[in-house]
């Protein structure tokens, strides 16, 4: 199930748990009104539990989306770094900077493919051979580059190791998503608060539209979460910007250099 799928079924079961809550009011309304004080401890203890935790779990997957935006930040620039000092070596550097490119193209198509199905966070460390052996090919080239400095290439080297580092980061990262099981015991406990909710309304309309909102309201949390944390799909998306503007700059760079050759 999608993602918009999961939060249409949350607030359904939400706003179902509401109206059962209701039904119970109108069919049990002396033992409800008898234990109105225990309804709202209770509906009031549950109801600081979901927000501490549903609270905690928007702020990680916040953070889990801004870690993923560090993450391909650094990796532009180690990119970015190699192919400066590639440029160095205008004479010889034609081959490596032509295989630079070529991975950041597969980058792109891999984590925000434009036309495959498949998403990026279905990336996994198999996917990260072809980039080993691209970036191992540019070190095996540039050492054998005329006038290269042993600083040049230990840069290189450096820069060629953080973007291998941080591939590797960005995948185990996709694969740390938020358990199933619990999301499925906080929002068991927003039904269940619900549910609490509806047996102390009076089951008018007026109370029927705000529990309503309010199943809506708990199912956008739950949507926050599942975005968040899943970074390459759906509304909010790291942004693939910084590889579009270095690939086209690589590009113009190579077609203004073309006629010289």
């Amino acid at each position: 199930m999608n993602i918009l799928g999961r939060c249409i079924a949350i607030a359904i079961a939400t706003f179902a748990c509401a109206i059962a809550g209701g039904y119970v009011h109108k069919l049990l309304p002396a033992e409800i009104s008898l234990s109105v004080d225990v309804i709202r401890s209770v509906s009031g203890l549950i109801g600081t539990l979901f927000a501490i935790v549903l609270g905690l779990l928007v702020s990680s997957s916040y953070t889990t989306f801004n870690s993923h935006q560090a993450d391909f930040n650094s990796l532009i620039n180690s990119v970015a770094n190699i192919d400066l000092l590639l440029k160095q070596f205008p004479d010889v550097s034609d081959k490596p900077r032509l295989m630079l490119r070529q991975m950041v193209v597969r980058l792109l198509r891999r984590y925000w493919p434009r036309e495959s199905k498949k998403h990026g966070g279905e990336v996994s460390y198999s996917h990260l051979s072809e980039d080993v052996e691209t970036v191992l090919e540019i070190n095996r080239l540039s050492e054998a580059f005329r006038n290269i400095t042993r600083d040049d290439l230990n840069s290189i080297r450096q820069f060629s190791s953080n973007f291998i580092s941080i591939q590797s980061n960005i995948v185990r990262s996709l694969s740390s998503q938020v358990p199933t099981l619990l999301l499925v015991i906080v929002f068991g406990w927003a039904c269940l608060l619900f549910f609490l909710y509806g047996s102390l309304s009076s089951g008018s309309v007026l109370a029927l539209f705000f529990l309503l909102l309010g199943a809506i309201a708990i199912a956008s949390a739950n949507f926050l979460i599942l975005e968040l944390t899943h970074p390459y799909q759906g509304i909010f998306k790291v942004s693939s910007a910084p590889f579009d503007l270095l690939l086209e700059s690589m590009i113009e760079e190579k077609d203004s250099s073309g006629p010289q050759s």
